[in-house]
């Protein structure tokens, strides 16, 4: 038994030892002289750090849909009309640099062929658009792949997924949601 044991006990030390590094586990990005990191790449990440917004339930507009965000899929049901695009959308935080190239990735469908808007601007303010695409999608999955190429540093950027044209009843289907830096 005793032998049983200092077998174990070297065994775990070895163990230990093959584990220890000096390395840090995760590598630190970029960034630039402000702060902002130079390479990213965001997805949709279960909804984390994503905002639903539905302007008629936030009191400063129309429209109104539920949204359902998991397993890397987002789907949005337009329960009202919105008057404006922008008044249902699925939106992330962004920092962005000047000069770099952004890539945005989206495979999307709708049960009724309904448009969709894809946008980088400003957060708040005067909304500056850096970026702005519009679709028609049909009900069978089609990927959407952009590049653009950033202006001017930004710290209070969005990407936002614009659903306000839809017609009430009409379904979202989106996954493979990509944001992310190129060179």
């Amino acid at each position: 038994m005793k032998r049983l044991n200092y077998i174990s006990a070297i065994a775990f030390s070895s163990l230990l030892v093959a584990c220890a590094t000096t390395e840090p586990s995760v590598k630190p990005v970029a960034t630039s002289a402000a702060g902002i990191p130079m390479m990213v790449t965001y997805t949709l990440n279960d909804g984390k750090d994503w905002k639903q917004v539905s302007a008629g339930l936030l009191g400063w507009g129309d429209g109104v849909a539920e949204f359902k965000v998991m397993d890397e899929q987002a789907h949005v049901r337009i329960k009202q009309k919105a008057s404006n695009e922008w008044n249902i959308q699925l939106k992330r935080p962004l920092y962005l640099l000047e000069g770099m190239r952004y890539e945005i990735t989206v495979e999307a469908s709708a049960d009724a062929p309904s448009n969709i808007a894809f946008v980088v601007q400003q957060s708040e303010g005067k909304y500056e658009t850096y970026f702005r695409q519009v679709e028609l999608l049909s009900t069978q999955p089609e990927t959407f792949t952009y590049q653009f190429t950033m202006p001017k540093d930004e710290i209070n950027a969005v990407f936002a997924i614009m659903f306000g044209n839809g017609k009430p009843g009409v379904n979202f289907n989106l996954r493979n949601i990509k944001f992310t830096s190129v060179y």
